[in-house]
């Protein structure tokens, strides 16, 4: 008990070298391929860093409930697609792709399963944009709790901010159908453009997201004309938070994670780190591959899991197919043949598939006639490749024509 409080009376600090006696270490670095929150949207080693985010910048977790829906393995599904004037198995389809991670399911069951550049089922993996498609679907949910009265309602009724912004006489659905005529400029190789500004405020953390995203001016009128703003998305995800009086992370965790039945919780990037940090609506999400399949089974299920009718009834039928003449098939971009729904890209044929899409490879696929989802998770070093998504849809009508 002597040495006990010997070694507990209070003592002097120790004697330091001054910054000028002290000799320089190299930089420290583990090696791992993480970049820094700077490099997060330029780096090579997008494998690594897509699914790595937590590391790199403050996120805000979204609980998962306490059991997680059962995914059941069944017979493994041999699919064989043709493209480029030549026919390809799935382990072709996954490497010539820059596949990371994939998912077949049928209704529950998994039909096939796979990871890749070193991934595993534990990891959290990027959403870029496909995570509009959860902010649509917690709109969805709102509606039906009654906290928005309707699609046709100004925007502004809810976020009066708004004023003198693009948005300002727009109603929340044009918003949601991308056609605010905002001035916000989505050209991803423009080191200029708006949305490398809104790369840029996400990785100093300083906050703003929100404030940027509203400060468009108009281009044109809304309801005129299609065109694809992650802005748009952030407003959104601020009138989700407005009316629930919640982070998007706490009423995505009530309201979809738990009933849903996540296995795992996700994570949600904040433009800065604490109580003040805004969630990354437009496209700041992470998880598990298994968690985005049951976020595709919702919707091939016409909005039911685990039982229960999660959305309002006729969401998925209304939300997946394009509703105005500005976002029908074949109309968004010359010589693109997908249309728009309410944050879900439309495929044509007579399935009525449809599709969340992230850039750099990014897909939660959905045919809601043969309840098949195909989740593609990718690494693609440039924002976008054609011919990568032309290949995921041939892959993605394969495994149709499989189970089918």
């Amino acid at each position: 008990m002597l040495a006990l409080g010997a070694m507990l009376t209070p003592a002097s600090a120790g004697q330091r070298l001054t910054p000028a006696e002290l000799a320089p270490a190299p930089p420290y670095d583990s090696g791992s391929g993480v970049p820094d929150p700077a490099g997060f949207f330029t780096t090579p080693n997008t494998a690594v860093a897509f699914r790595n985010v937590e590391e790199i910048l403050p996120t805000r977790r979204v609980a998962a409930g306490p059991v997680a829906s059962p995914l059941i393995v069944g017979k493994p599904l041999d699919v064989y697609y043709e493209f480029d004037g030549a026919t390809h198995d799935v382990a072709d389809f996954a490497k010539r792709t820059d596949s990371t991670g994939l998912l077949v399911l049928k209704g529950n069951h998994v039909l096939y399963e796979g990871y890749y550049q070193g991934a595993d089922s534990q990891d959290l993996f990027m959403s870029f944009s496909a995570a509009k498609s959860f902010v649509s679907t917690l709109i969805a949910i709102a509606l039906g709790e009654g906290k928005i009265r309707s699609l046709d309602d100004p925007i502004i009724h809810y976020l009066p901010e708004l004023k003198g912004s693009a948005y300002e006489t727009a109603t929340i659905k044009q918003v949601l159908q991308m056609a605010t005529g905002t001035s916000y400029n989505e050209e991803y190789e423009d080191k200029d453009s708006d949305i490398a500004t809104y790369a840029a405020i996400v990785a100093r953390s300083q906050g703003g997201l929100y404030d940027f995203s509203r400060s468009f001016k108009s281009k044109e009128p809304p309801g005129t004309t299609f065109y694809y703003a992650t802005a748009n998305t952030e407003v959104l995800g601020a009138l989700v938070s407005r009316v629930t009086g919640q982070s998007l992370a706490e009423y995505m965790s009530q309201a979809l994670w738990r009933p849903l039945g996540a296995e795992a919780p996700a994570r949600w990037i904040l433009d800065q780190p604490g109580a003040a940090g805004r969630e990354m609506a437009g496209g700041g999400l992470q998880v598990r591959l298994r968690d985005y399949g049951r976020l595709g089974l919702l919707f091939a299920e016409g909005g039911r899991a685990n039982g229960k009718q999660l959305l309002p009834a006729g969401w998925v039928e209304t939300a997946t197919r394009p509703q105005d003449p500005y976002v029908q098939y074949g109309k968004l971009i010359p010589s693109y043949p997908l249309g728009y729904g309410y944050q879900w890209w439309c495929l044509p044929g007579p399935h009525h598939s449809f599709t969340a899409q992230g850039i750099h490879g990014q897909f939660i696929l959905v045919d809601p006639t043969l309840h098949v989802v195909v989740v593609k998770l990718s690494s693609w070093k440039r924002a976008w490749e054609d011919a990568k998504e032309a290949e995921t849809y041939a892959f993605f009508d394969a495994v149709v024509a499989a189970v089918k």
